[in-house]
């Protein structure tokens, strides 16, 4: 049987800066957004929050969404995940991450880049780049819709 995944990317945006992190994977180099899967009777908001406690050790809370875009992996048996973007809020006192994330996570490295870094840092998945600064920067952004971000970052 064929299922679809759901997953949740997530924005964090502090004082100038925002908030990303770098796992421990083979595949591909540069650094990502914090998110992962949304798990069964999980809500888009506590998936949010889950996510970025267990990359970062952060408290946040979802804003707003910010676009939604497909993953489809024709390869081999074929995957197809449907991903969604969110903006966050720090909600809690601490505002330095966990370098490695906590137990049992893949993660190298989290961290704050400003937006001047954020324009040229080697990105994992390439195609938001511009969505966060349109996001984050442009007056009266309205949620989009990315297409499948696997066949734009093969362009």
């Amino acid at each position: 049987m064929k299922t679809i995944g759901m997953r949740v990317t997530v924005v964090v945006e502090h004082q100038g800066c925002i908030l990303l992190i770098k796992e421990k994977r083979s595949r591909g180099q540069g650094y990502s957004l914090p998110g992962g899967h949304i798990e069964f009777l999980e809500s888009i908001a506590e998936a949010t929050r889950r996510e970025v406690w267990e990359e970062t050790g952060l408290l946040v809370e979802m804003e707003r969404m910010l676009w939604v875009d497909d993953r489809i992996d024709r390869a081999g048996a074929g995957k197809h995940t449907i991903g969604i973007a969110v903006l966050a809020k720090l909600v809690g006192e601490e505002t330095n991450p966990i370098p490695g994330g906590l137990e049992d996570e893949q993660i190298e490295w989290a961290g704050w880049v400003s937006l001047d870094e954020w324009k040229s840092i080697p990105l994992h998945q390439g195609t938001v780049r511009l969505q966060v600064l349109k996001a984050l920067t442009g007056q009266g952004y309205l949620p989009d819709y990315l297409g499948n971000v696997l066949e734009k970052q093969e362009e």
